[in-house]
């Protein structure tokens, strides 16, 4: 092998892997020199980019976009002449110093490879000599490297605007979302947009279904707010639209701002409306409609007690309440509370109270209600009066304190079991163990206490198993209705009163009547609440003394047939659509027979006998009343739990001498009068003077039988006395008529009573409006008239 053969750069070599190095060096150096020179052109295509992702360039019409564009692409190639104009690509030897300069290689060793002898050129060995030189500097190269590229564009950039523009297209893409490609197609084809001039955009306002207010269209612009109640949905139609529309809304809705939605040149998009907003829509960057919307805010419905709550002669409660909302009350309820019941106890009584009209802004109502078979009868309670709008906003009133009343047990089992029923509604801790306990002992030794009621035993039995085995609070339910009904069949087998059939028909009827339900059930009705009205009447008078007293100063003579001029001029009301008159009108002829006494005969044709015979009854019943509730305040005088305020026995026994005393009085009006004296009128008197010595004694449980024989015996007077009264009543003369109608008008008028404007059609009017009614129901058949004019007669009868 010669010399020169040994010197030769083969593939592998330390020179052939240099020669990568330079071609890396090549590629970093023509980085160093393109990247500076795009900067200006890259700054103002980026800019451009950036804004259309903003949507900047999409608000402008198509003329103003084409000349940005096109002084865009201006700027951007006269930035690219001035950038490029002395450029020029590496050579290898720059390349090969960068990677000497990189790899810190000292004398050069990879560009000196190019140069020539200047002395001894030609000479073989010189030249031999000269190649080993080379490769002895390359056998030296231990490790070679190429830096990264520093194309120094701070220097071109002093104010870092590269960083802003990377900013911007961070956000432009965020802020475009899946529309993006529609803008950059915008920003850059000068031909997008010019179908817009044919983009026609219907735009409305559906307010909510519970305002009753009437769809809102909207002008195309409109220079001042427009007002719509919050939660109102606006609805957005673009027909002939060449790209889909866009939609904004500031401030933007959350979580995401709503977009248009479509095909084939039809596109639509909806919201809701909670806040104020600006609302504008635009296609291809021409503007299609701007409004700036003012949501109105739903206040919650304000109620509040007209009157305090009282009860009527029937022991209903009467429920007077004004209520208002600025759309429409849509219901109106009582919430009582006892006020003896426990912070732990949730009982609650809900009764729902129909209102005259549907959705009335004001609401102005006395509403009748019998409480007496509720667990809470008997018991003082706060009662909260709570009304609701459409939007299910609730406001409240504030609380009124009142002594529901109860119904009269005269039966000892069933008083137990209407107090135990108490109990479980008031639902203090561990009421539902004591009153188990209670409901055994009841139970105990039947054939002594239930001997002729099996029925009264198996249904006590049930309702104690299914106390047991109670688990939530509709099983709790159960057990109290269960106990309600035994004794209501203890009492007087369970028969609902007249005046309650009549209350719930009312109830029914007006609830009827401010639902729009049809006439044939509005007549259904009215027929049935007559047949109860009937009943009532005869339960009135069957049960009426046969000799009253004289009709009290301004009272008011309501005859049958002024009653049955109502009915048919409520009737007449509602045929002819004026329900709401009808309702209240109702509503008053319910509180009129709430307070209604039958008087048959004046007190100036009763004999004093009579009359004294009566005032005796009267007198014993309250007697019997203020006896049985001093006995149960004996009972818990001797369980350790009596009223402090009571006195304890010392008290009680001198509550007794005051009952002792009024039953003497009634003694001496009756012998006044030279009636007889009722046995059992006598052994009352010593039972109390009885009881009045034990409880002063404390002997509490001998005063309590004691008490029970002067109840028992003050019954059996009464039975005598009332026998004694029937033999005793004549026929009366009915009261003369009074210059007023049945509602307290003078005659002719068409006032209301206590203030109520309840006016009363004539004749003439009602006939105008049946007549009217039949003319739209006539129109309402022929299909062949226009569609519209159907549709408003629909909506006309609906009224109706």
């Amino acid at each position: 092998m010669s010399l020169l053969d040994s010197t030769i750069f083969r593939p592998g070599s330390r020179a052939d892997r240099s020669e990568r190095y330079v071609a890396l060096a090549r590629a970093a150096i023509l980085w160093e020199r393109i990247w500076p020179a795009l900067w200006p052109a890259s700054g103002i295509i980026g800019g451009y980019v950036a804004a259309a992702l903003l949507g900047v360039l999409g608000v402008l019409p198509p003329a103003p976009r084409t000349f940005l564009l096109i002084c865009m692409l201006a700027a951007t190639a006269v930035a690219l002449y001035r950038s490029f104009r002395a450029f020029h690509f590496p050579c290898w030897q720059e390349a090969a110093r960068r990677v000497e300069c990189d790899s810190a290689l000292a004398h050069r060793p990879l560009t000196e490879r190019g140069d020539r002898l200047l002395v001894g050129a030609g000479d073989p060995r010189a030249e031999e000599l000269w190649r080993i030189h080379l490769k002895r500097m390359l056998s030296r190269i231990t490790r070679l490297r190429v830096a990264l590229p520093s194309p120094g564009l701070p220097a071109r950039d002093p104010y870092a605007l590269r960083y802003l523009l990377l900013l911007l297209f961070v956000v432009g893409f965020v802020v475009a979302g899946n529309d993006w490609p529609r803008r950059l197609e915008i920003a850059f084809s000068p031909a997008a947009g010019r179908g817009t001039a044919t983009a026609q955009l219907d735009a409305w306002v559906n307010p909510p279904a519970y305002t009753a207010v009437a769809p809102i269209y909207l002008q195309r612009t409109a220079s001042n707010s427009i007002a719509v109640p919050a939660g109102s949905e606006i609805v957005l139609r673009v027909h002939s639209a060449d790209m889909l529309p866009t939609l904004s809304i500031d401030p933007r809705p959350s979580p995401t701002a709503p977009q248009f939605h479509g095909a084939s040149n039809e596109y639509g998009a909806s919201t809701k409306l909670t806040a104020d907003a600006d609302i504008a829509v635009r296609e291809s960057g021409l503007l299609l409609g701007r409004w700036r919307i003012k949501a109105i805010p739903d206040t919650p419905p304000v109620i509040a007690f007209a009157e305090p709550p009282s009860k009527t002669e029937r022991d209903a409660v009467k429920l007077a309440f004004t209520a208002g909302d600025d759309y429409g009350v849509e219901s109106v309820r009582a919430l009582i509370r006892p006020v003896r019941a426990s912070t732990k106890s949730h009982a609650l009584l809900a009764v729902d109270l129909p209102l005259s009209s549907a959705s009335a802004k004001t609401v102005t109502q006395t509403v009748y209600r019998d409480l007496t078979g509720e667990p809470f009868a008997g018991l003082e309670v706060d009662i909260t009066l709570e009304a609701k709008d459409g939007a299910g906003q609730v406001g409240v009133s504030k609380p009124a304190r009142f002594w529901l009343p109860a119904r009269v047990f005269t039966n000892p089992l069933a008083r137990a079991l209407v107090e135990q029923r108490q109990n479980l509604a008031i639902a203090e801790p561990g009421a539902k163990e004591r009153v188990a306990r209670v409901l055994a002992a009841l139970a105990i030794a039947p054939e002594h206490f239930m001997a002729n009621q099996p029925a009264a035993y198996l249904g006590l039995r049930t309702a104690y198993w299914s106390l047991e085995t109670a688990r939530r609070a509709e099983d709790i339910a159960q057990v109290q209705n269960m106990l309600w009904q035994i004794a209501i069949a203890l009492e007087n087998g369970g028969v609902l009163t007249a005046a309650e059939q009549l209350r719930q028909l009312q109830q029914l009827l007006s609830q009827a009547l401010a639902q729009g339900a049809p006439q044939s059930v509005i007549q259904s009705l009215l027929d049935r609440y007559r047949q109860a009205l009937q009943r009532y009447l005869q339960a009135l008078a069957q049960n009426a003394p046969k000799s009253g007293g004289p009709l009290p100063p301004n009272a008011k003579v309501l005859r049958t047939e002024d009653i049955e001029a109502l009915l048919r001029a409520i009737q007449q009301m509602a045929q002819t659509g004026a329900r709401g008159q009808a309702a209240q009108m109702l509503s008053l002829l319910q509180g009129l027979l709430e307070n209604l006494h039958i008087n048959g005969s004046a007190e100036s044709q009763a004999s004093p006998q009579s009359k004294a015979l009566s005032g005796a009854i009267h007198g014993l019943s309250d007697l019997v009343g203020r006896q049985r509730q001093l006995l149960d305040k004996s009972f818990r005088q001797s369980q350790g739990s009596g009223d402090p305020k009571d006195g304890g026995g010392k008290g009680l026994s001198r509550q007794q001498q005051a009952l002792h005393q009024d039953l003497n009085k009634v003694i001496q009006g009756l012998g006044a009068q030279g009636l007889p004296k009722p046995d059992g009128l006598g052994e009352a008197g010593r039972q109390m003077g009885n009881a009045e010595n034990q409880l002063g004694g404390n002997q509490f449980d001998n005063a309590g039988q004691s008490q029970k024989n002067a109840l028992e015996a003050m019954r059996q007077a009464a039975g005598q006395l009332a026998q004694e009264l029937m033999k005793r009543g004549g026929q009366g003369q009915e009261g003369e008529a009074s210059n007023q109608d049945p509602l307290g008008r003078a005659a002719g008028t068409k006032g209301g009573v206590g203030g109520a404007d309840v006016k009363i059609p004539d004749q003439s009017e009602l006939a105008r409006a049946r007549s009217i009614l039949e003319e739209l129901r006539k129109r309402a058949s022929e299909q062949g008239r226009p569609k519209e004019e159907l549709d408003y007669i629909d909506r006309l009868l609906k009224e109706f």
